[in-house]
């Protein structure tokens, strides 16, 4: 079985965990770049590993019987080229929405996904819209295979739409500008008074929770509106289930931030729970509009309202978007499908026989609004190594044609007509001899002489072979010497906690 180095940001139950622990066939190391990173002590095992740790890539390659990595985020993918360089590893890389976009990118960002997607052999774009930015920043399209976020089926089973007077919208998402709680808020500000009973509830937690706690007051929203903070996940599928309508008011950030598809989308459509969304990113992929769900513009008040309003007053419809809904979402998200795909794409890479052309990515004609601030792709000249290789094989080429016309004229080749009238000239062919030996004499003496080279060059790289591997061994055990004063300060440094009585510091 093979084994697989995951990179994630952080260890917790919304960071992909079944992508990185459950892929059929595959066994995983789950890595964080340090401790703190370990947000769920839960998820915690001897398979969670930290990549500030790990002194000599090559060796821990070896000793965990790695056969690929797989990043997570595309500032990931970046952070693992070097480790894939010094192990030659094949690398792929998840694109999950803001890392395909310039979003809150340092400086560089673009020209470094530039060198990802020529070093790195694979890209999972979360749904066909970032794969075609991807290629609109060119990455080429025989390296992508876009790989959905599935939907644990066995966990979020299918219920009829409730059939009582209860009108509870739910939203859930991170705190930040692209969910569109704000825009979500605003409308059902405008729905309110057709809709007394109407309660609306958020849950999540992030940057604008103070902004939006200050827009529910300015919008005298009053008990109709609950902003409630980080749930457990029982939680937030016990919230799910009772919810009437679940709603997704995603939107382009002022940033360019952008989503790829919510979960909590498919949730509430596997769930049974009546969706309402946005025409953003990849969502129209997962639902179109009027058949599992609706549809609006982004970033538009009146149309949210609208759609609200919409699915309030025609409660009868409801079941005919739920069992839509959840059909797609057994079709093209279930969890163990993708989980299935995501191996075949592994297999394409540390078992080339089994490559599936079915799931080469074809690029889409791309919608310039959409993709209003994705630079437009630039020619790259390929790196010096790559210039000077064709190079080189003309010259062999043509070596390899002088060495072949003076092996003819060595044979006696007869078949030429010129040749055929050297035999009524003894003179002649007399001389044709002298040639012939002098360049047999010619080609001894280069080939001694290149036989003579490569020896000296066997026995210099033999030495400089011994010396980098000398080097090598003089780093690895100074970097043993200095792990070991590390415990021994951690050591000591526990020691004296003891002494003063708790700990001051520690994890």
């Amino acid at each position: 079985m093979h084994t697989v180095m995951h990179l994630n940001l952080r260890v917790d139950p919304t960071q992909y965990i079944s992508q990185i622990r459950e892929v059929p066939d595959y066994d995983y190391i789950h890595m964080v770049r340090q401790p703190k990173y370990m947000i769920d002590l839960s998820l915690l095992n001897e398979k969670v590993h930290y990549l500030n740790e790990v002194f000599s890539p090559k060796e821990y390659v070896k000793r965990n019987n790695i056969s690929l990595l797989h990043a997570h985020h595309g500032q990931l993918g970046m952070l693992l080229l070097p480790f894939k360089e010094e192990t030659n590893l094949p690398l792929v890389t998840s694109i999950r929405g803001r890392d395909a976009t310039l979003a809150n990118q340092p400086i560089g960002y673009l020209d470094n996904m530039k060198m990802l997607f020529d070093r790195g052999e694979r890209f999972f774009p979360v749904c066909q819209y970032l794969a075609d930015r991807l290629i609109a920043w060119g990455c080429p399209s025989e390296k992508i295979r876009v790989l959905y976020g599935g939907v644990d089926l066995n966990e979020f089973k299918y219920r009829a739409p409730h059939k009582g007077d209860s009108q509870n919208i739910l939203s859930i998402g991170r705190l930040v500008e692209k969910k569109g709680h704000h825009i979500l808020m605003q409308a059902f500000q405008k729905i309110r008074g057709k809709f007394p009973n109407a309660t609306l509830t958020i849950i999540g937690r992030g940057e604008l929770e103070e902004y939006l706690i200050s827009l529910a007051n300015q919008l005298n929203l009053g008990d109709s509106f609950r902003l409630l903070n980080h749930l457990p996940k029982d939680q937030v599928r016990e919230q799910m289930t009772n919810a009437d309508i679940f709603c997704a008011a995603s939107l382009e950030a002022a940033d360019g931030d952008v989503e790829g598809i919510p979960n909590t989308l498919k949730e509430a459509m596997a769930i049974g729970v009546p969706v309402i969304s946005t025409n953003h990113a990849g969502i129209p992929e997962l639902i179109t509009n009027n058949k599992e769900g609706v549809l609006v513009q982004e970033n538009n008040v009146d149309e949210l309202a609208d759609a609200l309003e919409f699915m309030l007053t025609n409660r009868e419809i409801w079941e005919t978007y739920t069992v839509a809904a959840r059909q797609k979402v057994e079709l093209n998200f279930n969890l163990a499908q993708q989980l299935q795909k995501q191996a075949e794409f592994y297999d394409e890479l540390v078992a080339p026989y089994k490559v599936g052309k079915r799931y080469l990515v074809k690029p889409r004609q791309i919608d310039k609004k959409v993709l209003k601030e994705t630079p437009q792709p630039q020619l790259q000249g390929k790196d010096d190594g790559e210039k000077i290789a064709p190079r080189k094989k003309a010259e062999i080429a043509k070596k390899a044609l002088i060495y072949m016309q003076q092996l003819q004229q060595l044979q006696g080749i007869q078949e030429l007509p010129q040749l055929q009238q050297l035999k009524q000239f003894p003179q002649l062919q007399q001389l044709q001899q002298q040639t012939k030996d002098k360049v047999k004499d010619e080609l001894v003496a280069s080939n001694k002489h290149e036989k003579k080279a490569k020896v000296q060059q066997r026995a210099q790289d033999h030495d400089e072979k011994i010396a980098s591997r000398k080097k090598e061994q003089k780093a690895h055990k100074a970097e043993k010497v200095k792990k070991a004063l590390y415990k021994i300060q951690k050591f000591q440094q526990k020691a004296i906690d003891e002494q003063l009585g708790g700990d001051h510091g520690g994890l």
